[in-house]
């Protein structure tokens, strides 16, 4: 078992569970509506920018990602804040990013800590129709899969073996 990445994170008696790559690519070829949220921190844009474009991903910008992403030549779906997306997933009614129905999967990449052991809680309470996958550094106990804590050079590797393991058939 890890532990959550900030000790003051004291999720209850439901944890997540440690992710591996294998079981990151299996939840997201399962998802039908899955959706990528991508935070301030900027750290591995350039592979969920390529996770999202490889799979049809929608993405959602929060902060000023969205200019970051224009600068790259592309543009995000959903441009809003991390708390307003967290808010239109826990409704199930919620017609998705992109108006195809609510979203099933939703994975984060690159939030802040703090901000995203919150989103997650909320999700966790208050949508259980909706799995939820933090590729953030550090452990995030609340959300169903999340990475181990790991270094930033492990944390690349990490990523890769998930694009890795989305290739094979």
């Amino acid at each position: 078992m890890t532990r959550a990445y900030q000790c003051a994170n004291v999720p209850g008696p439901h944890l997540g569970k440690v992710a591996t790559s294998a079981s990151v690519a299996a939840a997201i070829k399962r998802a039908e509506r899955p959706v990528l949220i991508i935070g301030s921190e900027l750290r591995h844009l350039d592979w969920a920018l390529n996770l999202a474009k490889e799979m049809d991903i929608p993405i959602v910008a929060t902060a000023h990602v969205a200019g970051v992403m224009r600068e790259k030549g592309v543009r995000p779906d959903r441009e809003m804040g991390a708390i307003e997306i967290t808010n239109l997933l826990k409704s199930p009614e919620w017609g998705g990013v992109r108006g195809e129905g609510q979203h099933d999967l939703a994975i984060f990449t690159d939030v802040l800590y703090y901000m995203e052991a919150q989103m997650l809680s909320a999700l966790k309470h208050f949508a259980p129709h909706i799995k939820t996958i933090s590729l953030t550094r550090g452990h995030q106990p609340n959300a169903n899969q999340s990475l181990p804590n790991l270094s930033d050079a492990k944390m690349g590797e990490f990523l890769a073996e998930i694009v890795g393991a989305l290739n094979e058939s």
